[in-house]
């Protein structure tokens, strides 16, 4: 069970906007980036004011045109200060608002199904299900992780959000874009590496505290047909099932 739990918290950072209010830290310094002495800030050049503008309207329009998504992932978590490393391979599927699944495949065999109400992790070999709500998963996460793949809420990810943009001459990217939070910007920086094609962030890294969590989305299928079905649930014959509600 306790690998059900340790799994859940590495992958469903990638999906959920706002875990929970973010723990209070020591306030940042008076003076911001991107003021000058005396308080008046300081106005970004006109070519990195259009960059950033490109990089919003992009992500905009990704929001805008997505129903459905469906790609491979590779996801490798590195909690440093506990000396423990995962890398997980598999699957997602989602469909908006709020129906999502992802399949790990490597190590091992799990999936994970939620509407943001509910929220299943099965693994096959145990026979085993968690079920838990989300409200609960939500409020167990501490405020440590925020959306990494915010899929049809990339609007809402940068009003939240300082962002700073960078060119990226690495193909298949072109644009890196650096967030971090505006009420404290020492709380998490998200890093995202948009694709040449659309906007789409295929790569991101996320660092809190001391984990750092890269996550690679690979061949996304944008508007697929998927049925509502499949993001369905139900316990097979024998499976044994922990509940959690708070």
């Amino acid at each position: 069970m306790r690998n059900l739990i340790f799994c859940l918290a590495a992958v469903l950072p990638l999906w959920t906007a706002s875990a929970a209010e973010p723990r209070k830290r020591p306030a940042p310094p008076a003076k911001a980036a991107g003021q000058k002495a005396g308080g008046t800030e300081a106005k970004p050049p006109a070519a990195e004011e259009a960059l950033k503008n490109e990089v919003i309207a992009g992500l905009k329009n990704w929001d805008a045109r997505l129903e459905t998504l469906r790609a491979r992932f590779t996801q490798e978590v590195d909690f440093s200060e506990a000396g423990i490393k995962q890398r997980v391979e598999g699957t997602l599927d989602y469909m908006k608002p709020d129906l999502l699944k992802i399949e790990h495949l490597k190590p091992a065999r799990q999936l994970i199904y939620t509407d943001k109400r509910d929220l299943w992790v099965y693994k096959p070999e145990d026979s085993q299900a968690v079920r838990t709500n989300w409200a609960s998963w939500k409020k167990s996460q501490s405020g440590n992780f925020s959306g990494i793949m915010e899929f049809g809420g990339y609007s809402a990810l940068l009003e939240r959000n300082e962002l700073r943009v960078s060119r990226d001459k690495t193909a298949p990217y072109y644009l890196r874009a650096v967030l971090t939070p505006k009420k404290d910007p020492a709380l998490y920086t998200l890093t995202l590496a948009l694709s040449s094609t659309d906007y789409f962030p295929a790569e991101a890294s996320f660092k809190v505290d001391g984990t750092v969590i890269r996550t690679t989305l690979e061949d996304p299928e944008r508007n697929v047909g998927l049925d509502k079905e499949l993001f369905r649930f139900t316990p097979p014959k024998g499976t044994e099932i922990i509940e959690f509600k708070d």
